[in-house]
């Protein structure tokens, strides 16, 4: 009775605020290699950075109200994390993926992020790429990558000079994020040859054991930690059939449950708690999902799109980081549904429909993306992969035998990191 009355009462207050986030106007927006902003932090109510894939730096001193473009790094920013108004750490992915011949570096600032000196040369063995950073200080900080194989841990006590580098090939082939949550317990997200992993360490890095799996082709994306015992991480799968899920655990990561957020959805990135009934997830789609009973249910709120990291402030403060930077807040009006998200430019054409032999699908990729080009049933089961990793753009027209299919209704399905295109076909024989 006690949780039904405080879910009652959740409900009433959202209906009589109405919906509380907000694009902030004059943030910055990105349509570039993934189309969003690829982090944000904020160290209270009113500072905070955010990055984007061209290598611009970001600053708000007044809550998101205005931003001031800093500098431009010249690199894919992947992460951004401060430990006080000066100093500040940030990271990037391999140039590749924003179409430059750009290598990853781990990058310092002593100056609130006016400048910034490359720390990269000091991490040898060079890294492939960093998703994540934790900074507990000036001088300690955490960081892992990339999502894309292989897997290291990085680990500085000295700001920064002087770098661990650890292989962690025996425990993930892909790590994006990571909390700890002092110098000598954390827990890191990523992939390993089972599926989704999540590793905890309880001596600073030194040893990591794999305290949860998940059985699938997932890869674990963001990790929140609302307080010592309740941690959140987003799946960002890329089955329509399981849907965007997260995991929660209210036992300090002992044991973790599967929740589904939305049927029929790919690519979930974030995942933000403003305590244990309250939170929200995004991901590559338009709006974001809330729930207010722990995560056993959502709904969408038709606010924004391509989120990625949510960083909560105090009970009633949330920012976020997708297409462009959002604020949750109680005092905030309705808000603004004025935003612009282009389309992304890519297309399908599927033909002849209906098909009895031969299917051909045509289709148009905009910028070097992620692409997973499969058949699948009614339900969203895969039945037949077509293509499957990192897709050049151009235009493109293959064709595919759907011989050994029986009769009846599929689904072909283009998803790729900013969005996914579904087409209806009838299979005839």
């Amino acid at each position: 009775m006690k949780n039904v009355l405080a879910f009652l009462f959740l409900f009433l207050t959202f209906n009589l605020t109405s919906q509380t986030w907000s694009p902030l106007p004059n943030a910055p927006n990105f349509i570039g290699p993934f189309s969003k902003l690829d982090d944000t932090h904020f160290i209270n109510a009113n500072m905070g950075w955010t990055v984007n894939g061209s290598g611009d730096v970001y600053k708000t001193e007044d809550g998101g109200d205005t931003w001031n473009n800093l500098t431009n790094l010249n690199t894919f920013l992947r992460c951004i994390k401060f430990a006080n108004e000066s100093v500040g750490y940030a990271a990037s992915l391999d140039g590749a993926f924003a179409g430059t011949s750009g290598a990853p570096k781990m990058l310092k600032t002593i100056d609130g992020g006016n400048t910034w000196t490359d720390l990269t040369a000091s991490m040898s063995p060079l890294p492939v790429g960093i998703c994540g950073i934790n900074v507990l200080d000036e001088q300690t900080v955490y960081a892992v990558g990339a999502y894309y194989s292989p897997a290291r841990f990085y680990k500085s006590t000295d700001g920064g000079a002087t770098w661990e580098n650890k292989d962690m090939s025996a425990y993930a082939n892909a790590l994006v994020d990571l909390h700890f949550f002092d110098a000598n317990l954390g827990f890191a997200v990523g992939a390993n040859n089972n599926g989704g992993a999540i590793l905890k360490t309880v001596n600073g890095g030194t040893t990591w054991s794999i305290v949860y799996e998940i059985p699938t082709g997932s890869l674990l994306w963001k990790i929140q930690a609302l307080d010592n015992n309740n941690l959140y991480v987003s799946i960002a799968g890329t089955s329509i059939a399981e849907g965007a899920r997260i995991l929660i655990s209210n036992d300090a990561g002992v044991n973790w449950d599967v929740k589904q957020v939305a049927p029929g959805e790919a690519h979930l990135q974030g995942v933000g708690f403003l305590d244990q009934d309250h939170g929200f997830a995004g991901g590559f789609f338009d709006g974001v999902y809330e729930t207010l009973d722990g995560g056993d249910s959502w709904q969408l709120m038709n606010v924004g799109a391509n989120f990625n990291r949510f960083q909560k402030i105090s009970d009633d403060l949330m920012y976020a980081s997708g297409h462009t930077v959002y604020k949750y807040s109680s005092t905030l009006s309705t808000p603004d549904t004025g935003e612009i998200i282009p389309n992304p430019l890519y297309s399908m054409d599927v033909y002849p429909n209906p098909v009895s032999d031969i299917l051909n699908i045509k289709y148009q990729l905009p910028d070097y993306t992620h692409v997973n080009l499969s058949i699948y049933d009614i339900m969203g089961r895969k039945v037949i992969s077509i293509f499957d990793g990192w897709h050049t753009e151009g235009e493109f027209n293959i064709t595919k035998s759907i011989k050994e299919l029986p009769s009846g209704t599929y689904l072909v399905g283009l998803l790729s990191r900013e969005g996914d295109v579904l087409t209806k076909i009838s299979v005839s024989h």
